[in-house]
């Protein structure tokens, strides 16, 4: 989350306070480390490194794995919209509805069902009552459809594939409120220096649940501090517990259907990871996170898979950085990177370009969703002009760019030029629910077993602990018992400051050029890192001997792959089945000299969370098993 919005929660908190059963003094905890305090805000920018944007969140899609047999190196050949068209999209199903699915196809609704692989699911959903001429087809069509949607479940000597004795301490079970199969999973403190086990990072491991793969998928949340088992819990994991869902659910996009993923708490500060804050830059924190995944690869017996860095809005700083530090290794057994993705991220002069140079474009666009009225839009649309934001737009919003930008200026929080504030402020006004991370958010504030589902914290009474602040929950995942766990907390950095340079000066070209295997996307509901501002950063960023994109972004972004969430409620209201298939054209991409722009449309600033269904597209370009989203 930025610190922007993290001021408007400490102007906010008061009120909120009294409607919530998180007392105040915690509420203000959480305020205060979502984001960085005004006073470090005000430091950062002087130093020209900006200040933080960070909040991460939930679902991810399940379209893919494999037609044939894919092997450990080779991509999978049915996935993303290639397995909508693999079979008559009648015979798609999530595994949340199999069940319900195969009994569409018998005249005994109490068959057993077993989801033990696609041949007994296939012969599960044929049933006995089931005539007997059109029993093969069924069988071909359902096995179809579970092996290109949930993929075979696979198996090794010795069950899991990375059980031995030495992950058997990190092995997870079960987890509280999750009530089915979590499947292979592993969490807790791993240190980043094997002889001193007081500075350690936390992390939660989910190997794939399609074909065995030589790789490994990283996910970093932002703040800085914010936690990554956010992005485990509410965006990209094998399950999830979004806003304003009653109960934790399989996710039908999960990134574990195509890859092993790794979600880590970092820098140390953050979530349940633990020791004194020492780091001082980008740099510093990228080598405690290299040292730390080299044991971990030791402990889990892993080596020679390739490597993908993932993440949100301040890990825009985090991913290229650490990237950056695992090609410098020039260890490919070990730190064989192979792509990147991040989503609304700190890659450039954000504060001024994404924030306000972008933004009273962005509210006049949107004002249908912000709802201010004329007089005050009019007001903005000047400040706009004599804050030099509009021609600042007119003179570098170009494509092919029209030079380098000039060092932005600071512009002090709440000043007259903040743009960006005094809208923020106005909404707020208008909807106290609002919420610049998905401008659409309107009021009840969404429930939140995280406890921060918009600008605001703010938890029900029924969640109250946070979920990862449960002592069950806590005991079952091997974390740190006397951490009182929040999604944000921190400082990260010594003293507070980030000395690093903006990715795009240096690491961001770097791992293009290494990889051509890098995606940069933005939602266009974003309030916090708007889209226009992040393409002004890439307009201003050299890599592979030329500056910025030559061609606007203008390659549609079609998404056939099917709703696996929604589905069975459409059936059960009375649609047809796949009535709200195919979701159609979902964003603008473009790829130019290893860089993949997606714009998405209809995603706030988490995008797992608000689009999964274009996110697994995302990662499946990432992984390489496509060319073109």
């Amino acid at each position: 989350m930025s610190s922007k919005p993290m001021r408007i929660v400490a102007a906010f908190l008061a009120v909120f306070a009294l409607a919530s059963t998180v007392s105040a003094g915690r509420l203000m905890d959480v305020g205060q480390n979502k984001g960085y305090s005004p006073k470090l805000v005000e430091r950062l920018r002087k130093r020209g490194t900006g200040h933080a944007k960070a909040k991460a969140q939930p679902v991810m899609e399940r379209a893919a794995v494999t037609a044939g047999a894919p092997t450990a190196t080779s991509p999978p050949s049915c996935g993303g919209n290639n397995c909508a068209n693999a079979f008559n999209k009648q015979f798609t199903a999530s595994l949340d509805n199999l069940e319900s699915f195969c009994s569409s196809w018998t005249a005994a609704p109490t068959a057993v069902f077993s989801p033990t692989g696609t041949a007994t699911w296939a012969a599960n959903c044929v049933g006995t009552s089931t005539a007997a001429p059109v029993q093969p087809a069924v069988a071909s069509k359902v096995s179809s459809a579970c092996s290109c949607f949930v993929p075979e479940p696979t198996s090794t000597p010795g069950g899991f594939r990375f059980l031995n004795k030495n992950t058997e301490p990190y092995q997870v079970k079960s987890l509280p409120l999750v009530n089915f199969d979590i499947g292979e999973m592993y969490s807790g403190l791993i240190p980043i220096d094997m002889d001193d086990p007081s500075r350690a990072l936390f992390f939660v491991f989910q190997p794939t649940d399609g074909p065995p793969v030589d790789e490994v998928t990283i996910w970093f949340n932002g703040g800085p501090g914010c936690s990554s088992l956010e992005g485990f819990f509410q965006e990209n994991g094998r399950f999830i517990w979004s806003w304003g869902q009653y109960e934790p659910t399989f996710n039908p996009y999960a990134w574990v259907n195509l890859t092993n993923v790794l979600w880590v708490e970092q820098p140390v500060g953050t979530g349940f990871s633990i020791g004194n804050v020492t780091a001082t830059s980008e740099e510093e924190i990228a080598q405690d996170f290299a040292n730390f995944f080299l044991n971990f690869q030791k402990i889990f017996g892993i080596s020679k898979f390739k490597i993908y860095v993932t993440g949100e809005s301040y890990a825009g700083r985090y991913v290229p950085y650490i990237s950056a530090a695992m090609l410098d290794k020039k260890d490919t057994e070990h730190f064989d990177l192979s792509g990147a993705l991040m989503y609304d991220p700190c890659i450039g002069s954000w504060d001024y370009v994404a924030e306000e140079v972008t933004a009273y474009p962005f509210i006049e666009a949107n004002n249908n969703m912000i709802g201010l009225n004329a007089s005050y839009l009019a007001t903005l649309k000047e400040l706009d002009k004599t804050c030099g934001f509009a021609d600042f737009r007119d003179k570098y919003y170009k494509f092919p760019p029209a030079g380098v930008q000039p060092v932005a200026p600071d512009i002090p929080f709440e000043s007259t030029c903040d743009i960006n504030t005094l809208a923020t402020y106005a909404a707020f006004k208008i909807n106290p629910c609002f919420n610049s991370y998905e401008i659409v958010t309107q009021c009840p504030i969404p429930s939140d077993p995280l406890g921060f589902p918009t600008n605001l914290a703010y938890s029900y009474p029924g969640l109250v602990p946070l979920y990862f602040d449960r002592p069950d929950v806590k005991a079952a995942m091997h974390a740190p018992t006397q951490i009182s766990w929040s999604e944000c907390s921190g400082p990260v950095f010594f003293n507070n400051e980030d000395s690093s340079l903006d990715p795009i000066q240096h690491v961001l070209p770097q791992v293009i050029e290494a990889t051509n295997r890098v995606l940069v996307s933005n939602a266009d509901l974003d309030f916090v890192i708007i889209t226009a501002g992040t393409l002004l950063s890439i307009q201003n960023m050299t890599w592979n001997g030329k500056l910025g994109f030559e061609e606007e972004p203008s390659t549609p972004t079609v998404i056939t792959l099917p709703d696996l969430q929604y589905q069975q409620t459409f059936v059960d209201n009375g649609y047809a089945f796949d009535f709200e298939d195919p979701q159609g054209t979902m964003g603008i991409n473009h790829y130019e000299r290893g860089l993949m722009w997606a714009e998405t449309y209809l995603s706030g600033h988490m995008q797992p969370q608000f689009q999964p269904r274009s996110s697994y597209r995302h990662l499946q370009w990432v992984l390489g098993h496509i060319e073109e989203l």
